[in-house]
């Protein structure tokens, strides 16, 4: 079926009419409206992306024309998105904490003649650089409601009933659009921020998307999971990110699932319990929080501590008895028969004390819990195997429209990733680039060839830029950005990604960055995790001034981001973090050892500039802006 779902289907457009054709009564949304959730079935969906995209035409939006889409997560950025594709439009994604100027090099770049803008605020920033934006028509806020009086501003009310009114007088206008589309138009241009800090375009086709897709849910099909309508995504990291957007968004879309939208990710556990999910892609920050409360949760009291170690000891033995000879894990099978039968009786005592609970709190219908958009660390990635808990590791680009591989329910590997996608060939490079060609991968960067001439070999295959290797079955392994690699004046190659993963699980430091290239030895940055800190020194009785303290929403939970000198220099702070540097470096090759450390006094945030939108390292930032501590730990 997904066979000649490819050879039929070539545009995003043809694959959201064939599912409302089919699926038209059954529910494509779930979110939050006043309150309480509500459901849209596809036919309430198509029936507002026909109205928006109407109003788009009525504003004057011609085929193959840009309109970007600045706003959180959410049912609207959906309307919004198929607003455009359904007009032959060109969806321009943009973060939503993007900053004025880096907004303005989008759309002008893009050359976007509509934006639209998830809340007032958004729109507000934007009218400060609106000179700075010639191509800009109008910005249409995604609320009922908008305050803004400025006539260069309207809201979503507002361009619904131009587009019936316009319908009304051009009844066809809508359908000779999408039906006009063929496979190699363009349809989405994405910039990705890099860590760097460069912001570049990735032009991606119909074509090029609905093949990501379709390669996803077959190599799905190769790790014994079979989407279908009866599938529920659980929507929360930004719908501006391929990830998202493709492998759970336009999947569910694909085979008539449904996308249930968080309010926020302060009330992540509350929504998925409302919503209880088959389906979630998250990064490994978020599940290695979801990991650290499950844990704690336990640990807070001394029976549940007990119960909690010992559930554990089973898990260890479980999964040592279920892991093949290939070192993989089948979580699409009952482990109880690979056990004798004591050991079977405590493993389902565990399950039914604590690793379902896990379950419980994530909704207790997820099958395929993914992580991505970043490092999973192996052992972060084996602590929810030991639960019994089958989380999927995945790895993919902006430029490869997403995944191209991703764990198999029926072979997991704690660490790797699994075999390259079906229609996707993948091979490495001499310095172990892995470089890839074939169904999804962009053919060029908007409006930058010598970006594109940089990112191709001379016979076609697309550089990565990530050091990877394979095993003797063809599964993949991350290593770590080929920019990050640290070379040592002594000739010996680390990957930070290594050592910085080890500190996943660390109670008391948050944020690292491993420093090394053209020195002898390693070094690093430490942000102590100041919340944790502050609290243990509260605990002890030790002082410390809270006029320094700063504080700001991260991933909408309040959380201290600055303290001052004196928690940094607190002989009992920089003792717990010599005792984890001390801790961590017992994993590691001497020359891989942290030998000089400086502990920050603030958190590294993407408001300065050190951090991506999808909260990734901007290395060369962070050097530039530490240059002089770095300087003194090497002198």
């Amino acid at each position: 079926m997904l066979d000649n779902f490819v050879a039929t289907v070539k545009t995003l457009p043809q694959m959201f009419y064939n599912t409302v054709e089919n699926f038209a009564d059954r529910p494509a949304m779930k979110f939050k409206l006043e309150g309480t959730y509500v459901n849209l079935n596809y036919g309430g969906f198509a029936n507002i992306s026909e109205e928006m995209g109407n109003g788009l035409i009525s504003l004057g939006l011609q085929p193959a024309e840009a309109v970007a889409v600045m706003a959180h997560t959410s049912e609207r950025w959906g309307w919004a998105d198929w607003s455009i594709q359904n007009v032959a439009g060109i969806t321009v994604t943009i973060y939503p904490t993007l900053s004025a100027n880096e907004t303005a090099f989008v759309v002008n770049h893009s050359e976007s003649k509509f934006l639209y803008a998830g809340s007032d605020d958004i729109a507000n920033r934007l009218l400060n650089v609106w000179d700075e934006m010639p191509s800009l028509e109008k910005i249409i806020v995604l609320v009922a409601d908008s305050k803004i009086t400025d006539d260069r501003v309207v809201d979503i009310t507002y361009l619904r009933n131009l587009g019936r009114n316009y319908a009304v007088e051009n009844p066809d206008a809508y359908n000779n659009r999408w039906q006009s589309l063929k496979g190699d138009d363009p349809s989405s241009i994405i910039y990705t921020s890099g860590t760097t800090g460069d912001l570049k375009g990735s032009l991606l086709s119909h074509e090029e998307l609905v093949g990501a897709l379709t390669r996803s849910l077959k190599h799905m099909i190769d790790g014994g999971y079979n989407a279908s309508y009866e599938d529920v995504a659980f929507s929360l990291l930004p719908l501006a990110h391929i990830w998202e957007r493709n492998n759970s968004y336009f999947a569910m879309i694909a085979v008539g699932g449904m996308i249930g939208f968080a309010e926020k990710p302060t009330t992540l556990v509350q929504d998925i319990q409302e919503i209880k999910p088959t389906w979630v892609l998250l990064v490994p920050r978020l599940w290695d929080r979801i990991y650290s409360g499950f844990r704690g949760a336990f640990l807070s009291n001394p029976e549940g501590k007990a119960m909690f170690e010992w559930a554990i000891k089973i898990g260890e033995k479980v999964l040592e008895k279920r892991t093949g000879p290939n070192n993989a894990v089948d979580f699409t099978i009952d482990p109880t028969q690979f056990l004798d039968e004591e050991l079977a009786a405590d493993f389902r005592r565990a399950d039914a004390m604590v690793f379902s609970q896990l379950r419980q709190l994530l909704g207790g219908n997820l099958k395929i819990p993914y992580s991505g958009g970043g490092h999973l660390p192996e052992e972060l990635h084996r602590s929810f195997m030991v639960l019994n808990f089958p989380l999927l590791n995945g790895w993919g680009l902006t430029e490869t429209a997403a995944g191209i591989s991703h764990g198999y329910p029926n072979a997991t590997k704690a660490g790797w990733l699994s075999k390259i996608v079906p229609g996707v060939e993948a091979k490495l490079a001499d310095d172990g680039e892995i470089l890839v060609k074939g169904i999804g991968i962009i053919k060029e960067y908007y409006k930058n060839p010598k970006e594109t001439e940089d990112s191709f070999t001379d016979d076609g295959w697309f550089k990565t830029g990530d050091i990877g290797e394979f095993d003797e079955e063809g599964f993949l392994r991350i290593v770590d950005r080929k920019k990050h690699i640290i070379v040592m004046d002594t000739g010996k190659n680390v990957a930070p990604a290594k050592i910085e993963s080890l500190f996943t699980n660390s109670p008391v430091v948050e944020q690292v960055v491993a420093i090394g290239d053209n020195y002898k030895f390693i070094s690093a940055l430490l942000v102590p995790a100041f919340d944790m800190i502050l609290f243990m020194l509260k605990d002890k009785g030790i002082a410390y001034d809270e006029s320094k303290l700063k504080y700001a929403e991260i991933n909408g939970v309040e959380t201290c981001i600055e303290v001052g000198e004196d928690v940094i220099n607190a002989e009992y702070v920089k003792e717990l973090i010599a005792d984890e540097v001390k801790r961590i470096n017992e994993y590691l090759a001497d020359f891989e050892q942290i030998k000089a450390y400086t502990i920050l006094s603030r958190k590294l945030t993407e408001e300065d500039g050190e951090l991506t939108p999808t909260m990734k390292v901007k290395r060369k930032v962070v050097m530039e802006n530490y240059a002089d501590k770095i300087k003194a730990m090497y002198a």
